[in-house]
């Protein structure tokens, strides 16, 4: 897994007032923390973070450049206002080569074309993994071949095999199966359902 680099800078005053007066600049303020680490406030580039996360996604390896130093980090969270897609705060994990780390990783199926036809499709009912892991084992998702499902067994997460990577979801879960697309259209036109969007602003000084 390929590492990013950006730079940034240290935030001396921290506060509402001053990390807006960081946006209207075109920077984001955030945090980088670590085990046994000082924790520092930090402000990094907006453009920079949204190609970060265009790029690499969530969960990126990222060496931050700080007053000289580069430091391996990993993107753990963005905080954003949902209506306006707007980036209000970023959390960078400071890593170390010997210490495992924690983080959630998508799920993708691949090749459901394969599987696929008039009277059959199929379902992925886990979107996301839960892994542990060294540094230097980070991936950023996981692909599946939905081509398994030929023999009609669901893709369980004991089905996946990841190189120096422990994963924490049990290994009955279901990731994928078929199921009958007759059956789940009669199914749709039989509920009822009402949508309740909520949005909700948290920022993390």
């Amino acid at each position: 897994m390929s590492t990013a680099s950006l730079n940034a800078k240290l935030r001396e005053e921290i506060g509402t007032g001053k990390s807006k007066g960081l946006r209207r600049e075109g920077y984001i303020p955030g945090v980088l923390y670590g085990h046994n680490k000082k924790t520092k406030n930090i402000a990094l580039k907006t453009q920079e973070i949204q190609k970060l996360v265009t790029d690499k996604g969530y969960g990126a390896l990222v060496n931050i450049e700080l007053e000289g130093e580069k430091i391996p980090s990993l993107l753990k969270d963005i905080q954003k206002k949902i209506v306006k897609d707007e980036y209000l705060h970023v959390d960078f994990q400071q890593l170390s080569e010997n210490e495992e780390v924690r983080l959630t990783i998508p799920v993708y199926l691949e090749n459901r074309e394969s599987v696929e036809d008039t009277e059959t499709t199929v379902q992925q009912q886990l979107m996301e993994i839960d892994i542990q892991c060294l540094p230097k084992h980070i991936i950023n998702y996981v692909n599946i071949d939905a081509s398994k499902l030929k023999s009609g067994k669901a893709i369980t997460v004991g089905d996946l095999e990841l190189e120096g990577i422990d994963i924490l979801n049990e290994k009955e879960e279901v990731i994928a199966s078929l199921t009958s697309a007759l059956r789940h259209s009669d199914e749709d036109e039989g509920e009822s359902t009402e949508s309740i969007y909520m949005s909700e602003e948290s920022i993390l000084e």
